[in-house]
């Protein structure tokens, strides 16, 4: 009876320091959109799907494609006449880095500081590396101005039923009103939780633990003159509660 005791000690032993010790699961590459998302094979092209779409080539992972699809098919059934329409899904590193590349080459030489650009370009735009695009979890439903979303009639009703009903199916709105920093509240931003809240708690892991391993593989423009991992803490992790 000793002998099981001690044998059963030294097995929840070995699989704790094993769990412990246990490499993400999710490679840094993709945590960090440093990947091709049309050759990943977990993700689908949305134009091949019955999503709306108000361009081609954006995908998403599929899990998430087949709960946004039936989010999609819930609120035409209720509002056949007011947009649904996927404006912007998966966001590769190269892809955020040439927005953050346009919008700091315009800001830089009116702001002349770097901290200065860089808070004012993460009001609405992350810094490559640090996006929730860059999950295929995360989508931008039909517009990303603010003002649709409270001051168009059709745009009110489908923020309110976005509320309502998205958490139904797993969506979260990751940047709500409230959170005490981070980015500006966007209505048409929505994030995929149950594989989202994976994403991000192996991204705090790294920065926890080894943030050098995150850091240097930043290096898009302006990156060596900003405090790059107070930036990263305060945009990656201050989201909504639901979506953790």
């Amino acid at each position: 009876m000793r002998a099981l005791s001690y044998l059963f000690i030294a097995i929840t032993f070995m699989i704790t320091n094993y769990a412990c010790a246990a490499p993400s699961h999710i490679p840094l590459n993709e945590l960090i959109g440093q990947f091709n998302e049309k050759q990943h094979p977990n993700y689908i092209r949305l134009d091949s799907t019955v999503l709306p779409v108000n361009k081609p080539g954006m995908y998403l992972q599929k899990e998430v494609v087949a709960k946004l699809i039936q989010a999609y098919q819930a609120f035409k059934s209720e509002h056949p006449d007011i947009p649904f329409l996927i404006v912007s899904a998966t966001r590769n590193y190269d892809y955020q880095s040439s927005i953050w590349q346009r919008k700091w080459q315009t800001l830089y030489p009116k702001l002349k500081d770097s901290s200065k650009t860089a808070n004012e370009i993460l009001r609405y735009s992350s810094m490559p590396g640090t996006s929730r695009h860059h999950w295929g979890t995360d989508v931008d439903i039909t517009s990303v101005e603010s003002s649709y979303f409270h001051q168009n009639p059709k745009g009110k009703i489908l923020y309110a039923w976005l509320l309502e009903n998205m958490p139904k199916y797993g969506f979260c709105q990751s940047f709500n009103i409230g959170r005490q920093g981070g980015y500006q509240p966007e209505e048409w931003h929505w994030s995929y939780q149950p594989i989202a809240k994976q994403y991000i708690a192996e991204y705090k892991q790294y920065m926890d633990k080894q943030p050098e391993l995150v850091m240097d593989k930043l290096n898009f423009i302006g990156h060596e003159k900003i405090p790059l991992k107070t930036l990263i803490s305060q945009y990656v992790f201050v989201v909504n509660q639901d979506c953790y």
